[in-house]
């Protein structure tokens, strides 16, 4: 399947303020991205999730995209996989906020696909969703606007980034990657 263009974070505000449940854009992108993380062939679950019972022609093709554009960039483009959030010239606390509300819908996600957030066995996958449960708890109203909390702000985009990744491949499984991988190599 050919990817979507990945619709821009004011897109997804405004078409949100047409839905039941009116989520952040951050939040659903975080969501959507926990769904897939969990259960890649979710195809319909997120919707509810982010849409409630309020399914309008307006919102579905905008947030289909956004799902199109998830599913491609987590399967095949795995670093090319971004996080749905405010650009950088907006206020570091409003980013801030996004990143935390972010990670609070992947991590709704992946408990609304069955991958248990709390109360996990030991390893690396735990230590990456505690991570992440973390960062959602941030407190947004304490970030200044200095160059020590924008670096700070940034090396934790990429490792929300960065862990993201781990954990869908981790929850593939290895042998699911490399599986793919040797599929790659015999069509050349």
């Amino acid at each position: 399947m050919k990817p979507t263009n990945m619709p821009e974070y004011n897109e997804i505000t405004s078409a949100l303020a047409h839905t039941e449940l009116k989520l952040h854009a951050s939040q659903v992108h975080g969501l959507i991205s926990g769904v897939l993380c969990g259960d890649l062939e979710a195809n319909r679950e997120w919707e509810e999730l982010v849409m409630g019972e309020k399914l309008t022609d307006q919102t579905r093709p905008i947030l289909q995209s956004l799902y199109e554009n998830t599913k491609s960039k987590l399967a095949d483009f795995l670093f090319e996989f971004q996080l749905l959030i405010p650009d950088d010239e907006d206020e570091l606390p409003l980013r801030a906020e996004a990143l935390g509300v972010w990670c609070q819908g992947f991590l709704t996600g992946l408990q609304a696909t069955g991958v248990a957030v709390t109360d996990r066995e030991p390893g690396e996958l735990t230590e990456a969703i505690q991570d992440l449960v973390e960062i959602a708890k941030m407190n947004y109203d304490e970030v200044e606007v200095n160059e020590e909390d924008e670096a700070a702000y940034e090396e934790l985009v990429e490792y929300v980034r960065v862990a993201v990744i781990f954990i869908y491949q981790d929850l593939r499984g290895e042998s699911d990657v490399h599986e793919e991988c040797s599929h790659a190599d015999h069509l050349h």
